[in-house]
């Protein structure tokens, strides 16, 4: 009788230890940013006298797969004024897969395929890039079978601003930094001018590795010899790389950044130089992150409230 008693209590509770330690389905990474904003200079004078800081709180919500992603952005605002995040979610039909985002401003829609032949990413219609064996067959699975989206981020990273996808940058994988067997070998892109839509913009985009296996050296050139983007390893030290990035949209918006990324920590910092070409005005300010966390949570659309007691236990 004891025995039978044993038995019974054990059946009544499991159950309950099963569900009181299931598993939660999302992952929350919690970003903190200070970003000084350095004013603006006219002929290298400066306008205004004072830096202003600001704070930037970046949340977002990944589910188990990594197929879907929810953003909560808040500058220098109260946490509880924002309740509809901005969505990314990636899914495939077929041998096509399709990288959907939506922010408060605008919808970006990217189809990507992959071709096994010649070990190449298709982006959109024209867009491709080609890799060596290792990088090809990891993104292949990762992206292409798993849906992993901060991969994609990751392989995309220097090219954001112009696929509408920047403000995911700080939900990367970093990978291409951990594994030095990973190379884009070449790439090729294609672009309308903003102002001139007629204008048909070809890219080439050269790559080049160091001895140790790290991105060293990217040029985005058109065919008449235009430099849209360079990009530059400054030195690597205890696993943080320091780069310098020039950009240059069209003549109109001149960039050149000072960029550290450390891939373990999962950070990205950056002092920027902007020029209004057509202005003569040029803003500078520098971003550097205070934290960056990530632990489970059973939600993926998050309310006010739950934003609120988020904030306030970080």
């Amino acid at each position: 009788m004891k025995n039978l008693t044993y038995l019974l209590l054990i059946l009544l509770t499991v159950p309950v230890k099963i569900f009181a330690q299931a598993p939660k389905p999302y992952t929350i990474t919690y970003i903190v940013n200070k970003t000084i904003d350095k004013g603006e200079y006219v002929d290298d004078r400066r306008i205004d006298k004072k830096d202003k800081i600001s704070t930037n709180t970046l949340i977002y919500i990944l589910n188990t797969k990594k197929d879907s992603i929810s953003l909560y952005d808040f500058n220098d605002s109260p946490v509880s004024e924002k309740k509809v995040p901005n969505l990314c979610t990636l899914t495939r039909n077929q041998n096509v897969l399709s990288l959907n985002y939506k922010n408060e401003s605008y919808t970006t829609k990217l189809n990507i395929a992959f071709k096994d032949d010649d070990k190449s990413v298709l982006i959109g219609e024209k867009d491709v890039f080609y890799l060596n064996d290792f990088y090809y067959k990891y993104i292949r699975k990762s992206i292409g079978d798993n849906l992993n989206i901060p991969d994609l981020i990751d392989f995309l990273e220097d090219f954001l601003p112009g696929y509408n996808l920047d403000d995911l940058k700080y939900i990367s994988s970093y990978e291409k930094y951990k594994h030095k067997d990973f190379k884009i070998l070449k790439g090729y892109m294609e672009s309308y001018r903003t102002q001139a839509s007629d204008y048909l913009d070809q890219w080439n985009i050269k790559f080049l590795y160091n001895e140790a296996g790290i991105p060293k050296y990217i040029l985005k050139e058109s065919k008449e010899g235009d430099q849209e983007i360079e990009k530059k390893l400054v030195s690597s030290s205890k696993g943080i790389f320091k780069y310098t990035k020039h950009t240059n949209i069209e003549s109109r918006l001149i960039t050149d950044r000072e960029i550290l990324i450390d891939p373990n920590k999962k950070t990205y910092a950056e002092k920027v130089t902007s020029l209004q070409v057509g202005l003569g005005k040029e803003s500078r300010y520098e971003t550097k992150p205070i934290s960056c966390k990530s632990f489970p949570s059973k939600e993926f659309i998050l309310t006010s409230g739950s934003i609120s007691k988020l904030k306030s236990s970080k």
